[in-house]
């Protein structure tokens, strides 16, 4: 990314208030983070009532963070009415390097229901980073990292065989290593859906399995010609991190009428291994999976039957970000999620993507890269054109004003058997790093 001028849209006071727009320049700038992730419960500060697939902006109690950190929604859906899409900053979004206060969360509802004061409603990942120039960043230290320690009473709200349940807890304040290891899972429709343009519907998979210690994010750029998922759902009571799970919904966001078919695939999930408690990876073997991709070509949709190599990763701690830039003036509508052409950005091969959090434009947040063509592979690279974006209010985006950041990050791929030595070789670094006292945690 060159130095670059573009106008921000940001509310003045409240979210809904008064929108003013100033010009910010963006500079090549790239980070290195740390080896330790802190989690912060988010907390519904007000009752609120929620619509089936209408985004609604909840006030939550302040969430103070340093400078230099980079924040992130937990996935798997921690609330039973619905998922955390984003969180907003209190008053103008500010950089990364500064500190800062999340007040409040954009919630999406996949349920009618209330949220009430006190629920929780997600949990946010805060990763801690050194910042600089891109062509300085290779030679950069991870920044020392201290973690809070505490808990919080919290709401936890579940749904079972249609029930609503919600009940009264102590939600301890954590840390975790953070291996940047990592495989793909397939997520695979279990039935035969048809969706229309705005919908936000939970699609039954295929159950995918997860060990214990590790945390899923699903893999931008749309692996579905009619939408995005957004979120993954656990039957039942959310478990917790260092347990084994099983996934059995998708959260899937529509951008277009049609038809998801049992066996199409409808998005991917990065599952990445964390140090928490008494921690063994365990890297399940498994073979390759058939299934069948849907994308556009030209003016029509087409439909293919792939086989899909398992495959895992490991991800560099050095990231860059780009600036996705609105190419074009649109008109959008509360809750309909609309295609925007931005300024091209090339994401070179073997490069996965994960948004910077924290809405950066006043009437909405990019929910996705958009892909109207077959989706490219990890190790080819491609480019992003389109994103897709959610809004929370009527208004116009105006081309040249920035809806969102992307964060680069490179991998190295390999079969699973070298990712399990990928991940032995980290558990002992890990280990003599805690003997040595380099981290201090608490």
């Amino acid at each position: 990314m060159m130095v670059v001028k573009v106008k921000m849209l940001y509310w003045v006071d409240e979210v809904g208030g008064r929108a003013e727009s100033m010009e910010i320049e963006l500079k090549p700038f790239g980070y290195r983070t740390a080896p330790i992730t802190q989690w912060e419960v988010l907390i519904a500060a007000e009752d609120v009532e929620v619509e089936k697939g209408k985004p609604v902006i909840v006030r939550v109690e302040p969430v103070f963070l340093p400078g230099n950190t980079l924040v992130g929604p937990l996935s798997i859906m921690r609330h039973a009415l619905g998922t955390l899409v984003d969180v907003v900053e209190c008053g103008v979004p500010g950089r990364v390097e500064d500190e800062k206060c999340i007040s409040r969360v954009l919630f999406l509802p996949v349920e009618d229901g209330v949220i009430k004061k006190g629920d929780m409603v997600g949990v946010l990942k805060v990763f801690y980073i050194k910042t600089g120039l891109l062509t300085r960043i290779l030679g950069l230290e991870p920044p020392k990292v201290e973690l809070k320690k505490g808990f919080h009473e919290a709401n936890i709200v579940w749904r079972d065989n249609g029930n609503i349940y919600r009940e009264p807890a102590k939600v301890t304040i954590l840390g975790y290593m953070r291996s940047h290891i990592g495989v793909w899972e397939l997520l695979v429709a279990d039935e035969t859906v048809r969706v229309k343009r705005g919908d936000v519907l939970r699609i039954r998979i295929k159950e995918v399995r997860l060990p214990p210690n590790t945390v899923v994010v699903p893999l931008p750029v749309m692996r579905n010609a009619f939408g995005t998922v957004l979120d993954v759902v656990q039957l039942g009571k959310p478990s917790r991190v260092e347990e084994e799970k099983t996934l059995h919904q998708a959260i899937f966001l529509a951008v277009e009428d049609g038809v998801i078919e049992e066996g199409d695939l409808i998005g991917v999930i990065n599952v990445y291994y964390v140090g928490l408690g008494d921690f063994k990876p365990l890297v399940q073997d498994k073979p390759p999976q058939k299934v069948r991709i849907v994308y556009r070509s030209g003016d029509g949709i087409v439909k293919r039957e792939v086989e899909v190599e398992p495959f895992g990763y490991r991800r560099s701690p050095v990231g860059k970000w780009e600036a996705l830039i609105a190419d074009e003036s649109k008109p959008v509508r509360y809750g309909e999620p609309v295609v925007v052409k931005v300024k091209r950005v090339r994401v070179p091969p073997k490069t996965i993507l994960y948004p910077l959090h924290i809405m950066r434009h006043a009437y909405g947040t990019v929910a996705d890269v958009f892909c109207d063509c077959k989706p490219w592979k990890v190790e080819e690279g491609g480019e992003i054109k389109k994103v897709v974006f959610l809004p929370v209010m009527d208004g116009e985006i105006k081309e040249g004003e920035l809806l969102g950041i992307i964060n680069l990050h490179d991998v190295e791929l390999s079969p699973l058997g070298r990712v399990r030595q990928w991940l032995d070789n980290w558990l002992t670094e890990m280990g003599r790093t805690f003997d040595e006292g380099d981290w201090p945690l608490w």
